[in-house]
């Protein structure tokens, strides 16, 4: 399928809602609200909720390479706390809550990559060893994907090698038995991502795509869009994804009608790194590091942020597409007769564009994972549509300029963007009315 109609898609989508819906968005404009600050900073750790604390577990410092600490944070008294820490200091792995458990896999230690596995006791502040991961080789970290259905965790890791061939597998761990077994292997790419559970089935996310795996069937489906900047993170809310890091955004994905929706939101830190919870209804964003082109690998000392935001004004709300103009599955295409050219979309945007009420919020994901948003005026957005058309096509220069306007911050008397089209991975456009 052209690389246009994977675009037209995920440009339907957001378009795809009734207006009225979006000028609500607009003027219920989220506010982060400022919490107690780490005790030290971190990025690449791991967090999990319990009984309504936030723990946050590993990761790097500032001061140290690796740390092994685990800080609990009260969101009813607003304090943190120290527990118990664990025998090996590492960041990028992966967790999972599993009744009074908390297990912390794999990631990179002073020692280098690792497959041990840590098992923290809430009730008694205790940490031992279990079984290691069984890969055949150590995952990178922050390749680590991990996920609890039906008392058994499932966890996957990615591996591309130097001639970029993916070398990946799937484990499910028997709690009671102890046990690992191979599951369907994954092949497909997803760095630096990561992974929700939604109704028994795991999600992976990455900047490619989004992933299902359906442990009934052991099987693995590519759901096509919505996928996560790199280092970035993602939760459940609702049976919805949440998806937080890189700009100043809250954004839900739906998996069933693929389809994604940027809540506006008042400025938060650009970041990456970083761990994220939802308890009662309120998002935390914590720690992690400013949004660069950097592994994140080591702290900043100044960069202990702990912010929160409330979802209560979104809880069951409509995200699916009006009746009548559901997304087509990207991994579906259409049926064509043998010798059928790529089908075009059933309503592709015109050159003339003839729809230019109004303002959009235009975000951009670039292939590694990086994200830039213009508030631009529909003339603009569909001036950019209609030259990302031609250049698919093969027409017409292979960069592009925006405006940033109100963006501009310095002295200076303009400042313009330059897109250049084979580093687009995905866009989408928020329409508005002012």
């Amino acid at each position: 399928m052209k690389k246009w109609l994977f675009i037209f898609i995920l440009l339907f989508s957001a378009l795809s809602y009734p207006l009225q819906s979006i000028k609500a968005e607009k003027a219920e404009t989220l506010e982060w609200e400022k919490r107690a600050e780490l005790p030290d900073a971190r990025v690449g750790a791991v967090s999990e909720v319990y009984e309504g604390k936030i723990y946050v577990i590993g990761g790097t410092g500032p001061s140290k390479q690796f740390t092994n600490t685990t800080y609990v944070y009260d969101t009813k008294e607003d304090k943190w706390s120290e527990k118990a820490s664990m025998k090996t200091g590492r960041m990028g792995a992966a967790s999972v809550i599993v009744g009074d458990y908390i297990y912390v896999m794999g990631g990179r230690t002073e020692q280098g990559l690792t497959n041990s596995v840590e098992v923290y006791n809430i009730k008694t502040d205790t940490w031992e060893g279990v079984e290691d991961l069984p890969f055949e080789f150590k995952i990178a970290p922050y390749d680590l994907y991990a996920g609890v259905i039906d008392n058994k965790i499932y966890i996957l890791g990615y591996r591309s090698t130097l001639k970029h061939l993916v070398d990946s597998n799937t484990y499910s761990y028997d709690i009671k038995t102890k046990e690992w077994t191979k599951k369907k292997k994954f092949e497909n790419d997803a760095p630096a991502g990561d992974s929700v559970v939604i109704k028994n089935k795991l999600y992976v996310l990455s900047g490619q795509a989004t992933f299902e795996y359906d442990p009934s069937i052991d099987q693995w489906t590519s759901l096509g869009l919505g996928g996560i900047g790199s280092y970035y993170d993602a939760l459940n809310f609702e049976d919805l994804i949440i998806r937080t890091g890189g700009v100043p955004k809250v954004t839900l994905y739906d998996k069933k009608t693929k389809t994604s929706r940027t809540i506006p939101n008042s400025s938060a830190p650009y970041r990456m790194g970083h761990v994220s919870a939802i308890v009662d209804d309120t998002l935390y964003v914590i720690g992690g590091i400013p949004q660069s082109n950097d592994t994140p690998t080591h702290a900043r000392d100044n960069f202990k942020s702990n912010l929160s935001i409330s979802l209560k004004s979104l809880k069951n709300s409509d995200t699916t597409a009006p009746s009548g103009e559901k997304d087509p599955d990207p991994a579906t295409p259409p049926k064509t007769n043998p010798g059928d050219k790529d089908p075009e979309p059933t309503t592709p945007p015109k050159d003339d564009a003839t729809d230019e009420d109004g303002d959009a919020l235009l975000i951009i994901t670039m292939v590694n994972g990086l994200q830039k948003e213009y508030d631009l005026s529909m003339k603009e957005v569909n001036a950019f549509l209609s030259w990302y058309k031609k250049r698919d096509a093969g027409e017409g220069p292979g960069f592009y300029e925006i405006d940033e306007h109100d963006n501009n911050k310095g002295p200076f008397e303009s400042k313009k963007d330059y897109v250049v089209f084979k580093n687009i991975l995905m866009f989408e456009v928020n329409k508005y009315k002012k």
